[in-house]
């Protein structure tokens, strides 16, 4: 079953998110929002013409259109099979909730077979069903010494990952890099958690980045700012799970062999599952946020909850593994990690 969603579901999955957003941005006060809300919904009830269908689409590659337009619907991973996720931005506040749930449901009883996750301040996420956070983390466990082939994998310093299986999994925005603002695209060169990781890598631990976000976007914002000599020990899944690349000695994305086409039959295969040394790292603890498939396919005392704080609607199970400090919290759970689990 392929982790892509065909372009017959993208038109309907548009339509829906398009009537959404220009229903919540014409009925919203923009006196009780803040920041690109408030602008996005003083823009709309100026100009409406603006957000119709096809100028809210854009695409995952379209760097400016991701920094610069905090509304839009945007697709992701497209090629000839499909894309690999949409996303619909652009409704703040517990009304994008309901929405997701109003949406859900529609698209349960056409029969399209998705999944919708919230992410962010204001983003729907449509993915294929089981495509989540999740996937690429059972998906190593299930192909961890074939994936560690295809990457080229060399133990460091003071690691063996090969023998150790140790891999530390991440989110991107909030966690290894902040996260975008209008005009801005932080990257893992901005990071405080910049020298705490390549320190992981170059001591031979397997680091996957598990993003919501385009691949490509993803793929740049980490690797421009790594030595080519951890290359071989990086991975980067993104698009919501959907797809998974490892990076060549060029610095390059290439996709591991069989992920959209095989990933989501092999989780359910348990003949070939490994017990990884592995952990999730992010910042959203809300049962319904796109963090949490990963938390609990690693299992709760191996996830690391690096949110500002801790809300009253995250899992108490995530208690446990809860540092704080966004970037600050995820630097010294790293350097922890690295002091902990090398001689």
């Amino acid at each position: 079953m392929l982790t892509l969603i065909s372009h017959k579901n993208l038109q309907t999955i548009i339509r829906f998110s398009g009537h959404a957003i220009r229903e919540f941005l014409t009925h919203a006060d923009a006196s009780k929002f803040r920041g690109e809300a408030k602008t996005a919904i003083t823009l709309f009830q100026s100009n409406p013409l603006n957000f119709s269908d096809d100028k809210l689409v854009a695409y995952g590659w379209d760097t400016v259109a991701a920094i610069d337009h905090p509304v839009r619907i945007e697709v992701r991973g497209d090629r000839p099979e499909g894309a690999a996720q949409m996303v619909a931005k652009g409704i703040w506040g517990p009304k994008r909730t309901q929405v997701a749930k109003e949406i859900g449901k529609k698209c349960q009883e056409l029969g399209l077979g998705l999944h919708l996750k919230l992410a962010g301040t204001s983003s729907i996420e449509f993915n294929v069903e089981g495509v989540d956070k999740a996937l690429p983390i059972r998906f190593l466990q299930g192909a961890f010494e074939e994936v560690l082939k295809e990457m080229h994998y060399q133990p460091g310093a003071r690691i063996d990952s090969s023998k150790s299986k140790t891999v530390i999994a991440a989110d991107g925005d909030g966690t290894i890099y902040d996260g975008p603002r209008v005009g801005l695209l932080p990257s893992l060169a901005d990071s405080p958690t910049k020298d705490a990781l390549i320190a992981y890598l170059r001591a031979g631990g397997v680091f996957m980045l598990i993003s919501g976000n385009d691949l490509n976007r993803t793929f740049k914002r980490l690797v421009e700012a790594l030595p080519q000599d951890v290359y071989c020990r990086v991975l980067v899944a993104a698009n919501g799970g959907a797809d998974l690349v490892h990076v060549n000695s060029k610095g390059q994305a290439v996709p591991i062999s069989g992920y959209r086409k095989q990933a989501l039959d092999l989780i359910h295969d348990k003949s070939h599952h490994l017990e990884l040394d592995m952990v999730y790292i992010g910042d959203d603890g809300a049962k319904e946020g796109n963090d949490y498939p990963a938390f609990k396919a690693v299992g709760f005392k191996n996830s690391v909850l690096v949110a500002q704080e801790f809300l009253a609607d995250y899992d108490p199970a995530l208690k446990e593994g809860y540092v704080g400090g966004l970037l600050q919290g995820t630097r010294e759970f790293l350097e922890k990690f690295l002091q902990n689990h090398t001689p």
